[in-house]
């Protein structure tokens, strides 16, 4: 009688529900970090793409991912496939041959999500820049995100290491005496009634020897976000210091809007050529601005408005 050979199937994979073959480990604190960077990343990328709003964008054009793809890559693409002359489309660019002499593309193929591609010049189409030095943002959010998710960590690690414990020491047969002592410990009693023989139990401290920094590490972390809003061009209201004029603080704000006026400048410009070239195919002119929830706004004074109207009433 023969014996079937074969491996030894382990546990269903919780991540498929297939039993995989052979040894699967899950490194939890590995995927708590990639959890942690990937949050930051995240929520620095809302803030990039919510920086701008463009008007009057056809309807065929997607300005999420215009916007996405500004960021990511620094480079993006309006234009309309010559058979589809007049419907323009928001899509990636990837450049094609030697630019002119300012070092603007000559020629162009707009990539959409799926694949599908087709060629672009000055008579179909516009590329947009993300900013004045082409740079991807990306590559900053990434890199601040990383150094977030490090001092994330250091906190982490730091909090842990604030946790002493103490340790009781005693016979066997006083065992269950240390648990009635720790429990009564613990519970915050104001007077512990013992006997004589309590003696016989010790205890002691650990004691790392590390200090909490918990208000560097605060500090640090704001100034790491004051530094991204820097880099997205927002200004951010720095706490005043002493002897600190109001000149002084607006002139730390001066660097978050250059930044931003190298943003606007792209934007406008591909806007611009949009609206001058292709002006016939376009219901009304292409603008750029700052987005601001507006229409909240106006609700808000309106249902104010309203409420002192019939408070006076």
């Amino acid at each position: 009688m023969s014996r079937r050979g074969g491996k030894k199937r382990n546990a269903p994979n919780p991540w498929n529900g297939r039993a995989d073959y052979g040894n699967w480990e899950y490194w939890q604190s590995a995927s708590a970090n990639q959890r942690t960077y990937l949050y930051y990343v995240d929520i620095i990328t809302k803030m990039a793409l919510s920086r701008f709003r463009w008007i009057n964008l056809p309807p065929t054009c997607d300005e999420r991912y215009l916007e996405m793809t500004l960021v990511t890559q620094g480079i993006a693409s309006i234009a309309f496939p010559r058979k589809m002359e007049g419907t323009f489309l928001s899509l990636q660019c990837a450049q094609q041959g030697q630019p002119n002499m300012y070092d603007r593309p000559i020629r162009w193929l707009a990539i959409g999500q799926n694949g599908s591609k087709y060629s672009c010049d000055a008579k179909n189409g516009v590329v947009v820049f993300d900013n004045e030095t082409r740079y991807p943002l990306m590559d900053g959010i990434r890199l601040y995100a990383n150094e977030l998710t490090h001092l994330r960590l250091t906190r982490r690690m730091n909090r842990m290491h604030q946790q002493i414990p103490f340790i009781l020491t005693g016979p066997q047969e006083k065992r269950q005496d240390m648990v009635n002592l720790f429990k009564q410990v613990a519970g915050g009693e104001p007077a512990i009634l013992a006997t004589d023989d309590i003696q016989q139990i010790g205890y002691e401290a650990m004691s790392t020897g590390v200090e909490f920094i918990g208000e560097q590490l605060a500090v640090d972390e704001q100034n790491i976000w004051s530094r991204i809003y820097t880099m997205l061009g927002l200004t951010n209201t720095t706490m005043k210091q002493e002897r600190m004029t109001e000149d002084e603080i607006r002139a730390q704000k001066a660097p978050s809007e250059l930044v931003l006026e190298s943003c606007l400048i792209e934007r406008r410009k591909a806007a611009r050529e949009l609206n001058e070239r292709f002006g016939a195919y376009l219901k009304a002119p292409i603008e750029v601005v700052m987005r601001q929830d507006n229409e909240s706004q106006n609700w808000n004074l309106a249902h104010n408005v309203k409420s002192q109207l019939e408070a006076g009433d």
